[in-house]
């Protein structure tokens, strides 16, 4: 899929209300382990393909900087919006940045794989909720090569994956990413540690018959 028809395929979610993966609370992992991910104050914080999460409010609220990449414009205005938070935009060759009068959330409007990571710089932190779990297939070693690119020697990487036996009738987003998976992409510099499973009760639908179940890990430097 090309980079265009992505966009087009995620406004047009966002254009006709089909953002079921938008919440209004913090995302439960940030409330349980948000310690974890940011062991001491002033983090700089990456949240890739980030929409509108009010998870950047938290991180902003508790002192942090907020950088976020989302290919769609329309959610990156509503969250300063609904914040009430002023900003400036301002035009880059490969995109658009919105950022804070204070500087300390920076949202870039592109799309990921045309971000430039001598431009974002390092980050201490990286809050993984729905990014790698919506990424297709195809996409995924150049995401993980992209993400390594941009962590600090010290980083947290605190991530939501979703894992079911993905079938005819549904194969996401969100899509199945085992533990493995994660290894294999990013195990080269990182070591893993499952944090909690959640497994999806009866109430949830189809989601329980294809097995599914929401599993927190953080990633954490190889030793």
């Amino acid at each position: 899929m090309s980079s265009e028809e992505r966009v087009k395929y995620w406004e047009s979610a966002w254009d006709n209300g089909r953002t079921q993966w938008h919440a209004s609370v913090v995302n439960f992992a940030l409330q349980s382990f948000g310690h974890l991910l940011l062991p001491s104050p002033q983090r700089r914080v990456l949240v890739p393909l980030c929409g509108k999460t009010v998870d950047m409010k938290w991180f902003y609220d508790n002192g942090h900087s907020v950088v976020g990449i989302e290919g769609v414009e329309m959610p990156v205005k509503e969250f300063y919006e609904e914040n009430g938070i002023p900003y400036t935009t301002e035009e880059l060759p490969w995109g658009k940045l919105y950022k804070s009068k204070d500087q300390r959330i920076q949202l870039y409007c592109c799309d990921l794989f045309q971000a430039k990571p001598e431009v974002l710089g390092k980050f201490d932190a990286v809050w993984d909720r729905g990014s790698l779990v919506a990424i297709y297939e195809e996409d995924r070693e150049r995401y993980s090569q992209f993400m390594k690119a941009v962590l600090a020697p010290d980083f947290r990487y605190l991530v939501n994956l979703m894992q079911y036996r993905p079938n005819e009738e549904f194969s996401g987003p969100p899509r199945n990413v085992p533990n493995e998976l994660v290894l294999q992409l990013f195990g080269d510099v990182c070591e893993l540690q499952v944090l909690e499973t959640l497994k999806w009760s009866k109430e949830e639908g189809p989601w329980y018959d294809y097995g599914m179940q929401e599993v927190v890990a953080l990633l954490t430097p190889k030793k």
